[in-house]
């Protein structure tokens, strides 16, 4: 006969659908309420917003100097202590030396992304650049918990802030959407605070300094490797406002919002998931290729059908949706439709790679990434193609790089696992 406890056991909701339901609850507000967002602000206003997107997101990956990473696997409470604080210490003085770089650049980047904005509303990225580094290693810390629901509470959280402020400050102008990102991500952190923090004194610089020796592997090429790695994201955003205006990359930017929320929210919401019990694994030295398996052949079935949805329905969802004027993006949905697809699969499962001691494969995946959208954006627009076909060419690029990072980590998961020391951790919440 069962008992009561286990009963509830059985009761309790799947954990990545605890995760799914607040990324739905912040994300979706967010895709609901583009169409008013479109017709607050203006193309080049979106343009802006990739701009700082691109910039705050690629120094905060670069500001935690690893920590974020090293945390899943880190052997217990008094290590992951000192990366907490030593990824805080290290955020808070690259937001310090952002807000001088931004503040004294700010007319040449004015300038050259054609985006007027950004000279007045410079600091707005060394705020985000703050805001992402901390909320980048309070995600890892709730993810190694498998604090669940307060990865719920923090999507939500960050959906719904981001969203009041967009539409609350639209009459500010350009502000009320390039400090959306911002907003969002702070609010993620107070949601995230809800957590009941464990009773500890902080780290000696001693204890901190053996850690980091113990984890330099992610402290010396992780933070190159994230670095990288948010820059292949938003290269390409960045090389089309240089090189089209930031009204073209405005349409290329709305359709990457659109396409970018619901492949973030699964993503986001299956990496946090996964982040927790593929670094339970490896500390416990357990092979992780049937979890793998099980991961990609869901999200690839989820993906297809999202894709051809987009490529059969596209311009005319945007066009109602958004307005006549935005249907051109629908198209460009279309054309980016199977790059989305395919990292929807992969992307969740890259973290892997820095879990299995595989940092300098991951590092020489992101710069070879790099490299390809950036090519892919360059060599057309230099030629003077439209943007259909710059958007083609990076859409396949993206589809080999990330077929290329699923075979490297489908290799790494059939190799011998790391020695990790075994330690009890916390039940899911």
């Amino acid at each position: 006969m069962r008992t009561r406890a286990s009963l509830l056991r059985g009761r309790r909701v799947p954990a990545l659908v605890t995760i799914l339901t607040g990324t739905a609850v912040g994300q979706g507000l967010v895709i609901a309420v583009s169409p008013l967002l479109t017709r607050a602000y203006a193309p080049s206003d979106f343009g802006a917003l990739a701009i700082v997107t691109a910039l705050a997101s690629i120094v905060g990956a670069w500001a935690t100097l690893g920590t974020d990473r090293a945390v899943a696997v880190a052997p217990d409470r008094a290590a992951t202590a000192s990366l907490v604080v030593f990824g805080a210490a290290t955020t808070t003085g690259v937001a310090s030396v952002t807000s001088f770089v931004a503040w004294w650049f700010r007319a040449d980047v004015s300038e050259r992304f054609r985006a007027p904005a950004l000279s007045d509303f410079w600091w707005i990225v060394p705020v985000t650049v703050f805001a992402v580094g901390l909320h980048r290693i309070g995600s890892a810390v709730l993810a190694r918990r498998r604090q669940h629901g307060s990865i719920a509470v923090r999507n939500a959280a960050q959906g719904i802030a981001q969203t009041l402020w967009n539409l609350s400050m639209a009459f500010a102008g350009p502000i009320g959407l390039v400090g959306g990102l911002a907003v969002g991500r702070f609010a993620a952190i107070v949601g995230m605070l809800r957590v009941r923090p464990s009773v500890a004194a902080l780290p000696s610089p001693a204890a901190t300094w053996r850690t980091l020796r113990a984890h330099r592997h992610f402290v010396l090429v992780t933070p190159w490797s994230a670095a990288l790695n948010v820059i292949g994201q938003q290269a390409p955003a960045l090389l089309i406002a240089a090189m089209h205006g930031s009204a073209a990359a405005g349409f290329v930017a709305l359709t990457m919002r659109v396409l970018g929320a619901p492949v973030g929210m699964v993503a986001d919401a299956v990496a946090q998931y996964a982040a927790g019990a593929f670094g339970l694994r490896v500390r416990a030295g357990d092979p992780v290729r049937g979890l793998l398996a099980r991961f990609t052949s869901r999200l690839f079935l989820g993906g297809s059908v999202a894709a051809v949805l987009v490529l059969l329905l596209g311009p005319s969802v945007f066009g109602a949706v958004f307005g006549a004027d935005w249907q051109l993006s629908g198209t460009y949905a279309q054309i980016l439709a199977p790059a989305f697809a395919v990292q929807v699969v992969v992307s969740p499962m890259t973290q892997v790679l820095s879990m299995l001691g595989r940092q300098t494969a991951q590092l020489s995946w992101d710069a070879g990434r790099l490299a390809l959208t950036s090519a892919a954006v360059l060599v057309p627009s230099a030629l003077g193609a439209p943007m259909p076909v710059v958007l083609a060419a990076l859409s396949a690029a993206m589809v080999v790089s990330y077929l290329v990072m699923l075979v490297l980590v489908v290799l790494a998961a059939r190799s011998p696992m790391p020695s990790h020391h075994h330690v009890e951790e916390p039940a899911p919440a």
